[in-house]
């Protein structure tokens, strides 16, 4: 068991994850610890993920919340460096709002409303915001396998397909032909998009920059 779900079992408030998220957790997000890092997650429920991250990055961190439920926002937390906000994750305006006021977001985390609508819109609205050295997360991206939330296999609208693309756009100077799709989210995601990672039920985005790709020819010693 590692450190991050020992201290999901001791949370405050009720919390639920899937048991292999801990690994890609601990993988992705332990070189922020020690720093003062803002972490956003939409979904906030019942309030036990806002409490497993305030343990984990400390007292002097920033950790925000987001849902749809007016309730969420009554959850008392003893760390003061926890908030909430309430909107609608699927609304482009709310993100504008949203990002007008919160630019230095370290991580960002989707435990929203699982469905493509929201997922999509999340990431495009938010990925093309988040600065260099951040990192984005989807999670329970199985629910592009499922009709009633607007996925199914290789539906071209689910949130699997659609990040699918940003595997073209890593490769993207060394592409000969294009489509239109491929373009747009180019534009979005390129400059800034370094590493993507699949795991069942989630995907990582990396924002760490674009590296040059430089060719080392070693002619060796004989």
């Amino acid at each position: 068991m590692n450190e991050l779900m020992q201290i999901h079992q001791n949370v405050d408030h009720p919390s639920d994850k899937w048991s292999n998220y801990f690994d890609i957790y601990e993988k992705h997000l332990k070189d922020y610890r020690g720093k003062n890092v803002t972490l956003v997650e939409v979904g906030v429920q019942k309030g036990g993920s806002l409490d497993m991250w305030h343990t984990y990055f400390g007292p002097h961190s920033k950790i925000i919340g987001i849902d749809v439920d007016p309730e969420c926002a009554k959850i008392t937390y003893p760390g003061k460096n926890i908030s909430v906000f309430i909107g609608d994750q699927e609304s482009p305006a709310f993100w504008d709002e949203f990002l007008r006021n919160n630019t230095d977001i370290d991580i960002f985390i989707d435990d929203g409303g699982h469905t493509m609508g929201q997922q999509i819109v999340t990431f495009e609205k938010v990925f093309p915001k988040l600065k260099t050295g951040s990192i984005f997360i989807c999670e329970d991206t199985h629910t592009s396998y499922w009709p009633e939330l607007g996925g199914g296999l290789r539906r071209e609208s689910s949130f699997l397909e659609y990040a699918k693309d940003f595997v073209d756009i890593l490769h993207n100077n060394w592409k000969r032909e294009t489509t239109e799709s491929l373009e747009k989210k180019s534009a979005m995601a390129f400059d800034g998009l370094s590493g993507l990672y699949f795991y069942d039920s989630v995907v990582v985005f990396e924002k760490f920059g674009k590296q040059p790709m430089n060719r080392i020819m070693i002619p060796g010693k004989q």
